[in-house]
């Protein structure tokens, strides 16, 4: 009869199967709460200026299907937990007055955003220079929105517009056994700051809706905490004076596992701090910005936006940020798509340079893994949850997280 293999055998055998599974293989089961995956994306409206949404369709040179222009999403956003996005439009089947002589007025239809919901996404920052393009009628019929598909069975998180200090502390959810805290707020003259009993929005600028969102964040009865912050000069990749200082006064005085920058259109400068379990993505760019230009002909580094994934793991009673990944995308103007690999490296080579000129030791560096799509993972040691493990095991080799790794 044949001898039983020892534990250690089995173990050994075991890492080999794993390490020979193709990547598509399905994660294993796991316990809800232990491992946590957030994706975050930055601009994101279904129109463009003064254009009357459709439910169904989007239409910029072509009329593309929804379902066709967030294929890629679709994809992306079904392995994880949380999905954000700024909503860079009033959401609306209706025009309200717009304020002043603004030049890009948008409205997106609420069908459009209900889509978006049913591939997965499920946090929204609502505070952004396009959230009051309708006015007064428009930010509420926004708020109103987001409120109306916050359910029992589907919690979502939406953060940035709100009546009174609604508007700008946190508001919370449990979310796949997490508590996550959000808050969110724009740059701007606080011409849409809230009063009285009328709804409004958060502003950077405003100290006491600074103040407030970090001092709410930081007595959040949270296991996560995100602030969106909607700022800084269009299409300017360095950082605006003042940036890295007031974006990390969230990690430092609030205990912000996520800052995510937007505004610019283009992605700045990214940043971590394993310590702290915390990561700083200065800008984002545009995820899916029909009202936006088309950027694809632009130089390398900015032509394209970022797709971020935060990987964490509850142990010793916090959530720890063990891995973080970045896709950049073309298309961001219509349709999302993924670059070819010897692209996709240049440019993640471009964003970890940009990424050491603005934050030098804290710079996240992302290595290209092999895949398809190819992507930047940066790991910062195990042990991992079992899609952080797929992740960062691609590129670890001999690590005892990925030779021996923990059952879950």
């Amino acid at each position: 009869m044949p001898r039983r293999c020892s534990s250690r055998a089995a173990l050994l055998l075991a890492a080999v199967l794993a390490a020979a599974a193709p990547a598509t293989a399905p994660a294993p089961a796991r316990a809800a709460g232990a491992e946590f995956v957030v994706t975050f994306g930055g601009d994101v409206n279904f129109a463009r200026s003064r254009e009357a949404p459709s439910a169904d369709v989007v239409r910029k040179g072509t009329t593309l299907p929804l379902a066709d222009a967030t294929r890629l999403l679709a994809k992306e956003w079904a392995g994880a937990d949380l999905n954000f996005v700024n909503v860079e439009t009033v959401v609306s089947v209706r025009d309200g007055a717009p304020s002043g002589t603004k030049a890009f007025v948008f409205r997106s239809h609420p069908e459009q955003f209900r889509h978006l919901l049913a591939l997965g996404a499920n946090a929204f920052s609502l505070a952004n220079n396009h959230g009051h393009d309708h006015g007064w009628q428009g930010l509420a019929d926004t708020l109103s929105f987001f409120e109306g598909e916050d359910r029992p069975d589907r919690p979502i998180l939406h953060a940035g517009i709100g009546g009174g200090a609604a508007a700008y502390k946190p508001r919370l959810a449990r979310i796949a056994g997490v508590r996550v805290a959000l808050a969110a707020l724009t740059f701007g003259a606080p011409l849409f700051a809230p009063a009285g009993d009328r709804p409004g929005m958060g502003y950077l600028g405003l100290p006491a809706h600074l103040a407030g969102a970090l001092e709410g964040l930081a007595a959040a009865p949270a296991d996560l905490r995100i602030l969106s912050l909607h700022a800084g000069t269009e299409n300017l990749l360095g950082l605006d004076a003042g940036q890295r200082a007031l974006f990390r006064r969230a990690v430092e005085e609030a205990g912000v596992n996520l800052v995510l920058g937007h505004h610019p259109h283009v992605v700045r400068a990214v940043e971590v701090e394993p310590a702290r379990d915390a990561a700083i993505f200065h800008s984002l760019g545009n995820l899916l910005f029909v009202g936006g230009a088309d950027k694809d002909g632009a130089g390398l580094g900015a032509d394209y936006g970022l797709l971020g994934k935060a990987y964490f793991l509850r142990a010793g009673g916090r959530m720890r940020l063990v891995a973080l990944e970045a896709l950049p995308l073309k298309g961001v103007h219509l349709q999302p798509r993924t670059l070819p690999a010897e692209r996709t490296s240049a440019t993640l080579a471009f964003l970890n340079r940009l990424s050491a000129g603005a934050a030098g030791a804290a710079a996240a560096a992302f290595t290209p893994a092999p895949g398809a799509p190819e992507r930047g993972i940066a790991c910062f040691g195990g042990p991992y949850g079992p899609r952080a493990r797929a992740l960062c095991c691609r590129i670890a080799r001999h690590n005892p997280h990925c030779d021996f790794p923990d059952l879950m």
